[in-house]
């Protein structure tokens, strides 16, 4: 199986790399690929250039095998100059796997926005969808989004090439880019503050931001 988990990694933490371990070990998985987005088209730019994620997220996948990290979107990007969408990338993919069974990995927030995607159905036309919730933290989808989840869920390996939807209840870590970015911009002022950033990144990741001064970083490791 070919199993994606996309994301701007800006920058690639903690929880990233925990989700990634977690599918693995529920879908017992020898390799999932982490996809950089180049230039996601649903969000604002990112605090660290492309180049820079990239070194990132390989420094982070470097002591595990079963993280592949994976630029396929940036290769793209660089190609037609514009944002990246996930349908694109799955058709990419299926050109050179067109019988693989196919997993794209999305957190529960995103799934329920998943209908404003460019070219939303389509993409369970190549992929199968695994969807991370928390424990106990059921989701409240929209009804056409809901009636769709109902009709295609499964609670077993997927079958098919596309077309499913799982649901893994599993364990995830209360941690966000945006928490990082912040303690990073606070760690040259506040101890503490560096203390929690570099709880929440890999240490390698952490001190690549030190060392080239990412996310507002004044001091060097």
């Amino acid at each position: 199986m070919i199993c994606l988990l996309g994301g701007t990694f800006d920058p690639v933490h903690v929880g990233h790399l925990h989700a990634a371990r977690s599918v693995c070990d529920a879908l017992r998985l020898t390799a999932i690929r982490l996809l950089l987005s180049a230039r996601p088209g649903h969000r604002g730019a990112p605090g660290a250039s492309v180049s820079q994620r990239w070194d990132m997220l390989k420094l982070a996948c470097a002591d595990d095998d079963r993280l592949v990290p994976d630029d396929l979107e940036v290769r793209r990007a660089r190609r037609v100059g514009r944002p990246s969408y996930t349908v694109e990338t799955l058709l990419e993919i299926r050109a050179a796997a067109p019988e693989a069974v196919v997993a794209w990995v999305v957190g529960s927030d995103a799934y329920r926005e998943i209908t404003t995607w460019f070219r939303w159905r389509e993409v369970l036309t190549l992929a199968n969808l695994v969807v991370l919730q928390r424990p106990g933290a059921p989701m409240a989808l929209p009804e056409e989004l809901e009636a769709l989840t109902r009709e295609r869920q499964v609670d077993c390996d997927f079958r098919a090439p596309a077309g499913a939807v799982r649901v893994l209840d599993l364990p995830m870590l209360d941690v966000s880019a945006t928490a990082v970015r912040g303690a990073l911009a606070e760690s040259g002022r506040n101890p503490a503050m560096a203390r929690r950033a570099a709880d929440l990144l890999p240490p390698a990741v952490y001190t690549y931001i030190n060392q080239y001064h990412l996310y507002g970083v004044v001091s060097d490791v």
